[in-house]
């Protein structure tokens, strides 16, 4: 144990960081604690491992996971931290970490203010009294959970502002224990002149061309913004921050309630509330933009996008499906650096709030794989002399259905006659009123089958044309003329994509069952 370190680890949650009157939470406080011990028993503080800024409700957090790394690899001999809730405030995981993976990783503990230290002899006994103070301590999180959320809904209820950061075209404006949102003047120009563009008809990428082109400044720049590692920043305007503005709320001066919730103080990652989901409170702050205005600019928005989105000319529209949920992949663009623009296929279905994780599919990598196998399926699949075959025998049978539809005819015609005839009948006294009534019911129902199986006879003989249409785009596609253009929607019935790498095409024609062909 003598050629293993002794390590320090402390802990301070962003509460902390807001409370540093309490200086006994403090970072330099622990570490002080930590060190006047070690001196006390003979000890040295070999290293220091410190999150600033991390919760005690879950242990995702870096230091401990270098100090975690550290012990699986055998350097680390002793962890100490100032109390037991500096190592964490969740009672299972932190039971868990002093309980069996200290000891499976021979690590000794010590909880200096807890008086815990696993390599005393009553350490079974301390073992118990821990797991209560673990069991408290989870509880002390779970309290803060609920109080912070409570004051959250109080304080936004009442027309306060409680993000981090006003929104662009605003700054914070406190008054009597107040935290509400005022006009920037310069940067709600730039807001206003987003919203009218894009209601007169402009795109998302032309407004932030524009706005770069007369050297506005960005919101990340202007406001001062401090990056996270876990958010992307853009630092020229992009259609992606026209989005944001043009779909914020506020500028109508509501304050949107919340954005995203947890269902449990346990859970780590927030789940998203899509935007029509969220509630809103009215009359909050001053309104830079319209009802009228943000619903207009909104409505323009959808009608770009819609439009975007159906640009797409392509052959497969509508043909891919995706293998993992069945549901028809829809088309997007992407704008490369050429400016070309380029078309993919993803599934945009979302089930309990999360989205299907089936992979995208480029077109053009799409139209290679079809065009390759439909060229393989030439030489292994395609009897040119059975499909002439075919096309003989049933153009020898155009004429059968002519025939069948100008009999059929004949006979609904007749029916029609007869039924006349039976008004007159009725009319003139030579039949009564109940034979008028079941004489005519029988002939008319003889006329509705007729009229049925008319209906058929002529669906099946388009069906006929259809394939005989089928086998002449074959015999083009034999011979290699338009190989794709002219022929791929009479070939393929769908394309399913599976997130494997699979592509399975099904084919219509010919053979008696659709072809279906794997590729790996």
């Amino acid at each position: 144990m003598s050629n293993k370190l002794t390590v320090a680890y402390g802990r301070l949650s962003q509460e902390d960081i807001n409370k540093l009157k309490q200086f006994s939470s403090s970072i330099y406080h622990q570490l002080s604690i930590i060190k006047s011990y070690t001196k006390e028993i003979g000890l040295h503080i070999d290293k220091e491992y410190i999150d600033d800024g991390f919760s005690g409700a879950n242990f995702d957090r870096p230091a401990f996971e270098k100090l975690k790394d550290d012990i699986e690899s055998g350097s680390v001999g002793t962890v100490i931290t100032k109390d037991m809730s500096r190592l964490g405030r969740n009672f299972i995981e932190t039971a868990y970490y002093i309980g069996e993976y200290f000891p499976r990783n021979n690590v000794r503990y010590i909880a200096i203010n807890d008086q815990f230290d696993s390599d005393r002899p009553d350490v079974c006994e301390q073992q118990i009294m821990m797991e209560i103070k673990a069991l408290i301590n989870d509880r002390y999180v779970k309290e803060v959970s609920t109080k912070r959320k409570q004051v959250a809904e109080a304080k936004t209820e009442e027309g306060q502002f409680i993000g981090p950061l006003p929104p662009y075209g605003y700054r914070i404006k406190k008054e009597n224990g107040r935290r509400t949102l005022e006009i920037d003047e310069y940067s709600a120009g730039i807001v206003k002149r987003i919203f009218s563009e894009v209601a007169s008809g402009r795109t998302r990428s032309e407004v932030a061309d524009g706005l770069n082109k007369d050297e506005i400044t960005p919101p990340i720049i202007y406001m001062n913004m401090t990056q996270s590692e876990k958010k992307k920043y853009y630092f020229d305007w992009s259609d992606k921050i026209i989005y944001r503005i043009l779909k914020n709320k506020t500028y109508m001066g509501k304050i949107v309630k919340r954005k995203s919730s947890k269902r449990d103080y346990h859970q780590k990652k927030r789940d998203f509330i899509p935007i029509r989901d969220r509630e809103t409170i009215e009359h909050c702050h001053p309104v830079i933009i319209t009802e009228e205005l943000f619903d207009e600019a909104n409505n323009r928005l959808k009608i770009m996008k819609r439009k975007e989105k159906n640009d797409y000319s392509g052959l497969f529209s509508k043909l891919v499906i995706c293998g993992e949920c069945g549901n028809t992949m829809t088309v997007c663009r992407r704008k490369r650096e050429n400016n070309n623009i380029k078309h993919h296929f993803v599934c945009t279905r979302v089930n309990d709030r999360k989205r299907c994780s089936n992979r995208t599919v480029a077109d053009s990598k799409l139209q290679l794989i079809v065009t390759n196998t439909l060229k393989g399926l030439i030489n292994s699949y395609i009897d040119k002399d059975e499909i002439t075959t075919r096309a003989i025998k049933k153009l020898l049978k155009e004429e059968r259905p002519n025939l069948k539809i100008a009999q059929l005819k004949e006979k609904i015609e007749l029916h029609n006659t007869n039924i006349r005839n039976l008004y007159l009948k009725k009319t003139t006294g030579e039949i009564c009123l109940d034979e008028f009534i079941e004489k005519k019911e029988a002939e008319s129902l003889l006329k509705e089958q007729s009229e049925k199986l008319l209906k058929e006879v002529i669906e099946s003989k388009n069906e006929v044309l259809r394939k005989q249409e089928l086998l002449e785009k074959y015999n083009k596609f034999i011979s290699g003329e338009n190989l794709i253009n002219d022929v791929i929607r009479d070939l393929i019935d769908k394309i399913i994509i599976y997130k494997d790498h699979t592509i399975e095409i099904s084919f219509k024609f010919g053979i008696d069952k659709p072809k279906e062909i794997k590729l790996y």
